[in-house]
This record gives structure tokens, C-alpha cells and sequence, in this order.
């Protein structure tokens, strides 16, 4: 599908150059720079190669469709009848077609061409020659590098599973595995002047930002028996399983993976040192109150825009500031049973651990504009499976052969940046607990 690889080239390189130009309007509507304007301008003329590649693409694909042939359905006698017009295919629930495919190579033991004959058998034949079309990906040995256009459905299922992608955070396309943008590491400032008065300098300052696609792998294991039915419901609930392993590992290493080579930094090495706030040593209403606001007042005198504010907390977290109670007896927070806190939106996550510190007892609570988070995402997944792989459940070692199941390994690529690094702040040593009021 090389036109689909290069229309999501083509979207990446618009969202760069896009990001170029939304960098200068927030910082008080300014023209480019000279570098970024030479930025901006080799994006465009990236984009209109690949336009024109896209062009020819096309023109091949109309000229192939203008040699097909209808299809004439003879009647009895040889009476010739008309052609039968085509009917439009049934839209499928989103994720579907990646599920089957992964759900065919794990049934077939990664033989290609025993997959298309299965998933021919089970759902057609158009599915059966989507699956004789993978591509054999060159950096995973035995895996299967699933069409641009499934992968990117299936990571749009992630959204709302993944914390960070719920709060806001933006999914950049990364195609080419690598993007270079600039990022804002100081405000503007500005000021009146009177007449012939030259205008004052904006105190500006802007950095430089590198996303480069870091590899992600998941293991889900499966049962056999789940991978061998054909029905929708079945499909729906591997597609579920299979959702469940990237984003529990999403999570976890956008919100606090240190970052590395090989590991995207997350939400706790992105920001600042001086943002990171150490809870009051006692815990009552006056002082959950108070740390809260810190943690608020942290980003909002950063200047940052507010557009896609919201909050990271454990269960244990958000259950205390749920149950909390005033001296009347009254619920502190009445709007956190909704779901929100002072009219953000709750991001509950177990990723975040509630057994840190010294006493195996403390947790964080974060808070930002998602907004100004940025995920390159290569929108490519690779599969791979094996039934007789063991892997890691909770620190129990199980073997998938002797449980009669297929572990299912997906290997995604994508890195994390901030455009404004200011714009999350944390509290730590969190030791609040239901009842703790």
C-alpha cells in the first residue's frame, strides 16, 4: 500500500510544519525566524514531493480502475443479464481488521500463507488477502509489520485506555521514526510604549526538541480457544486484551519512565526539577487544600495556555479527596465522584505506585496542560506470536504451551517531548489514604 505510506509521510511533515507556525503564534502572533522560516520552507518542499508522488500514485491506480471489467451474470439459456452493481461493504467496529490479522498469524503460527487461507476461510476473501499482504518487518525477526491504515485504527483505540492520550496529549505522526521541532522554554513578555517609543524585546527564549521512534513490546497472552472462533464478539474481546497490554505499558512510561536510549522519558523527567513539590507533612483539609492549589499555581504562573488541563492520581489518591470531609461533616470535593477536581478532568491510573519512599507508602499526584504534551507516533505495528513462549504474569512465570494459549508479542514505536516543559508540575511523598481525614 505504498500510497497509504505516503499520504501518512505527507501528514507528518504538514503537522511539523504546522507545529513551526503555531510555535510563532503563541508567542505574542510573531513572524518566523530566519531559521524557522528556512524550517517551515524545506518542510513545504518535502510536502510537495511527496504530493506529486502521491499524484502518480494515484493516476496508476484511476488508470487501473478504468481496465476492470463488470461482472455479467448469465441467466438460464444464455439469456445475458446486466451488471451486477456493487454493494457497499459493511463498516466495521474500529480495531476489527488489525484483531483479525493478529488473530490469524497466532492461529497459524506466523505461516503467512497458512494465515490468508484461515482468515479467508473465517471472514472472507478480502481479509485473506490483507493478511497475504503484510510486509515481513525488517527489524523484528518473525514479525509482521501490519498496514499503516490498521495500525493507525488501532492506535486511535488507545485514546481513551491511556491515560495521557486521554488528558490531551497530542498524537504527532512520526513516520520517518524521527522529528525535529522547536519547543519554548520561556515566556513572552510585552509592555506599552508611547508615541516613537520603540517597542520593547519579547523575552522569548526557544530550545530544540528531537522525537526518535523508541520501541514499545507487549506480550498478551490469548487463549487458543478464543483465536480459533470467528465472531465478532470474539474478535472484539481479543481486540480488547490486545489494547489492554499497550496501554497498561503506555502508562506506565509516559507518566514516569526516567528515559533512556531505548525508553521515552515520561511526565516526571519532562518536567522541571523546581515543579516537583513535596507534600505537607500532615494531611488535613487545610493542607490537601493548599498543596493543591501549589501544584495549580506552579503551571498557571508558568504562562502556559490551559487548553487541556488535568490530573494523574493513584485510586487510593482519588478516593481520599472523594471521601474527604470538612468540619461539618460535609464532602470536600464533591465533583471528584464525577470524575474532575476544581473542573479538571481525573486521570486515575494504577501506574502511578502508591508504595514509594522509605516507608513503601507514597505516591505522586500530576497536573498540566496535556496540550503541550507531544507523542510521535510511527503509527506502525509489527506482530509476532509464539504457543510456546512463557512470559510474566505479576511475577509468576507461565508457560503459554501448557495453558493452551498463543502470547501474542505487538512491537510499537513512538517517543515523547513537551513543547513547554513548564506546563506539568507534580506533588510528591502523596501518602493520603482514605480515612486518613
Amino acid at each position: 500500500m505504498r500510497i497509504t505510506a505516503l499520504k501518512t509521510s505527507l501528514a507528518g511533515v504538514l503537522a511539523a510544519a504546522e507545529l513551526i507556525m503555531t510555535t510563532a503564534a503563541t508567542d505574542g502572533d510573531r513572524d518566523l525566524s530566519a531559521e524557522e522560516q528556512l524550517e517551515f520552507d524545506a518542510k513545504m518542499t518535502e510536502a510537495t514531493g511527496l504530493q506529486t508522488k502521491i499524484g502518480r500514485e494515484e493516476q496508476v491506480l484511476k488508470l487501473k480502475a478504468s481496465t476492470a471489467a463488470p461482472i455479467v451474470v448469465g441467466a438460464p439459456g444464455g439469456t445475458p443479464a446486466g451488471s451486477v452493481p456493487a454493494a457497499p461493504a459493511a463498516q466495521l467496529p474500529a480495531g476489527t481488521m488489525f484483531t483479525r490479522i493478529a488473530m490469524s498469524l497466532a492461529a497459524c503460527n506466523m505461516d503467512q500463507r497458512a494465515a490468508a487461507d484461515h482468515a479467508e476461510q473465517l471472514w472472507g476473501t478480502e481479509t485473506g488477502q490483507i493478511v497475504a499482504n503484510q510486509e515481513q518487518s525488517t527489524n523484528v525477526k518473525g514479525g509482521f509489520l501490519v498496514n499503516p491504515v490498521y495500525s493507525a485504527d488501532f492506535i486511535d483505540l488507545l485514546r481513551p485506555r491511556v491515560v495521557v492520550r486521554a488528558l490531551g496529549a497530542r498524537s504527532i505522526p512520526m513516520p520517518d521514526g524521527n522529528l525535529t521541532m522547536r519547543n519554548k522554554t520561556k515566556g513572552t513578555t510585552a509592555g506599552y510604549v508611547g508615541e516613537r517609543t520603540p517597542a520593547p524585546t519579547t523575552d522569548v527564549e526557544v530550545g530544540q526538541m528531537s522525537m526518535s521512534a523508541k520501541t514499545l513490546r507487549a506480550l498478551v497472552p490469548i487463549t487458543n480457544q478464543l483465536i480459533r472462533r470467528a465472531s465478532i464478539g470474539v474478535v472484539q474481546m481479543v481486540r480488547d486484551d490486545l489494547l489492554e497490554g499497550v496501554a497498561v505499558k503506555e502508562d506506565a512510561v509516559f507518566i514516569r519512565s526516567a528515559g533512556d536510549a531505548v525508553t521515552p522519558k515520561g511526565l516526571a523527567a519532562l518536567m522541571p526539577v523546581g515543579n516537583k513539590i513535596a507534600v505537607s507533612a500532615e494531611t488535613t483539609l487545610k493542607t490537601v487544600t493548599a498543596d493543591l492549589a501549589k501544584l495549580r499555581l506552579k503551571v498557571i504562573n508558568s504562562n502556559v495556555p490551559m487548553i487541556s488541563c488535568g490530573w494523574i492520581m493513584t485510586p487510593r489518591s482519588k478516593m481520599f479527596l472523594e471521601t474527604l470531609r470538612d468540619g461539618n461533616g460535609n464532602i470536600a470535593f464533591p465533583e471528584v465522584a464525577s470524575g474532575k477536581l476544581y473542573g479538571y478532568p481525573i486521570g486515575m491510573t494504577t501506574s502511578v505506585p502508591d508504595n514509594l519512599g522509605v516507608g513503601g507508602n507514597e505516591s505522586e499526584i500530576y497536573f498540566g496542560d496535556f496540550s503541550q504534551l507531544l507523542i510521535g507516533d510511527t503509527e506502525a505495528v509489527t506482530i509476532a506470536s509464539s504457543d510456546t513462549a512463557a512470559y510474566d504474569d505479576n511475577g509468576t512465570i507461565r508457560s503459554a504451551f501448557s495453558n493452551d494459549e498463543t502470547v501474542v508479542r505487538l512491537i510499537a514505536e513512538h517517543d515523547t517531548g513537551t513543547r513547554y516543559a513548564v506546563a506539568f508540575a507534580m506533588l510528591t511523598g502523596v501518602t493520603w489514604a482514605p480515612g486518613d481525614d
